[in-house]
């Protein structure tokens, strides 16, 4: 039996209740003789694009042990749950027991906060910039180095004039 880690997205509507997320969640793992060690709501986020008709999805967090030839079982049989709109099953060789402990020590109803970041648009308190980041709207510009040296300035486009052309000689 190997560690693995799944990320189901359910549809909100239905992982409005958390004891029937879970259930369904230990009914597949039971259907391919896994042992669920925890599962835990991730977030509720916008769908980048819509699956199955739905815009907002629950990601639920599972943590098992699971034979591996039993894996595509299990994403076959969530493929065919209602509740279930898409999955992600993964080897979870880096999980070490202190997270796994800090995982069953959270309520499983409640959000995990996400490592970095959650990935939303301006979260981090800044005000609008420009797409290098600059920190206002509208940014006066900085003397170059040659006119702080006393370099002549290079005429702005206003400054030339087309002038008309000269016939050949």
């Amino acid at each position: 039996m190997k560690r693995y880690e799944a990320m189901f997205l359910f549809d909100t509507t239905a992982a409005r209740d958390w004891a029937g997320v879970e259930q369904e969640v230990r009914r597949l793992c039971g259907r391919i003789d896994a042992q669920l060690l925890v599962c835990v709501k991730f977030d509720e986020r916008k769908l980048a694009y819509e699956i199955k008709r739905r815009k907002r999805g629950t990601y639920a967090l599972a943590y098992f042990d699971a034979p591996s030839d039993r894996i595509g079982e299990l994403e076959r049989d969530a493929q065919l749950s209602e509740l279930i709109l898409r999955l992600l099953v993964l080897r979870a060789e880096n999980l070490t027991d202190q997270r796994l402990a800090e995982l069953r020590a959270h309520k499983p109803e409640t959000s995990l906060v996400p490592m970095s970041g959650d990935g939303r648009r301006h979260d981090d308190d800044r005000r609008w910039g420009d797409r290098y980041g600059g920190g206002a709207p509208f940014r006066r510009r900085e003397p170059s180095a040659e006119a702080e040296a006393g370099a002549t300035p290079v005429p702005a486009e206003a400054d030339f004039v087309e002038s008309e052309p000269s016939a050949p000689a």
